[in-house]
């Protein structure tokens, strides 16, 4: 809840510097997206944990941005570094702005935070120089008030990179902020 609460006041922070209203949301806007310090699992036991701030835009399928990653196994780090969004908006799946659901209870949002499913190609530098190539899926589960998420999706990133696949969510929350 603490880490909801931050990226909530970040996204409120980034409202008000941001000038203008949010206009109508639709699925070919441009959207800041934020990813609060979220952990996935593979299923060979590793986790990774991602931290992330950019943005895309849905018309010309660009994005921008950079984050942290760190790879784990158990309580031994094997690897950190950084990655950049690598121009390449792969896929976008909007779900509607205004409102999140949580343990059932409707929470009413500001009318530019949005929530969808993107995916992102991104190229990562790990600290010891070695570099890779992979996709990054990033799962906001707020929506139109009165409406809800897929039903099957979870807040959280998923990452494929490799070969291997980060696709169970553990811990993290994220934002799309619909850009005026």
């Amino acid at each position: 809840m603490k880490r909801t609460a931050a990226l909530l006041s970040a996204a409120f922070a980034i409202a008000a510097i941001a000038a203008g209203s949010a206009g109508s949301a639709t699925s070919k806007s441009s959207f800041a997206v934020l990813v609060a310090p979220t952990t996935t699992a593979a299923s060979n036991g590793l986790t990774l944990q991602t931290e992330m701030a950019g943005s895309f835009n849905v018309a010309t399928k660009t994005a921008s941005g950079n984050g942290t990653y760190s790879l784990t196994a158990g309580s031994t780090v094997l690897e950190t570094g950084t990655f950049t969004l690598d121009q390449r908006l792969v896929a976008f799946q909007f779900y509607g702005c205004g409102e999140v659901t949580m343990g059932g209870v409707r929470i009413p949002l500001p009318p530019d935070f949005c929530g969808g499913r993107v995916i992102f190609g991104v190229h990562a530098t790990s600290s010891t120089g070695v570099q890779h190539d992979g996709l990054l899926e990033v799962n906001c589960q707020i929506h139109d008030p009165g409406g809800q998420a897929p039903p099957g999706t979870s807040e959280g990133v998923k990452v494929n990179a490799r070969g291997i696949n980060f696709n169970k969510h553990i811990t993290g929350d994220n934002l799309f902020q619909m850009l005026p």
